[in-house]
């Protein structure tokens, strides 16, 4: 088993949001703010790593789940693997 490291870069910033609430979530608000839900993103429920804005490191296993809402948006990515070590698994373990 081994982890993915992804690098991706939205086309647009009306993407970037919806990139971002689907994998961080968000608070939806309805009838002026009367009722609030809470809609969890992909990260909420996957172990995960993120170095900065836009890296992510992950389990293969939940890769595809990510490269599915980056396509979805249209983003452009590239994801490189690596083998897994004690201090890899130690990373996602947390």
């Amino acid at each position: 088993m081994s982890e993915v490291v992804t690098v991706y870069k939205p086309p647009d910033k009306s993407k970037s949001v919806q990139i971002s609430r689907a994998l961080n979530g968000y608070k939806d608000r309805s009838n002026y703010g009367k009722y609030s839900y809470e809609r969890k993103g992909l990260l909420e429920k996957i172990p995960h790593r993120k170095f900065a804005k836009n890296v992510l490191l992950l389990r293969e296993e939940d890769h595809k789940q990510l490269i599915q809402i980056l396509e979805k948006y249209e983003a452009e990515y590239y994801a490189g693997f690596i083998e897994k070590t004690s201090e890899a698994g130690e990373i996602l373990s947390r």
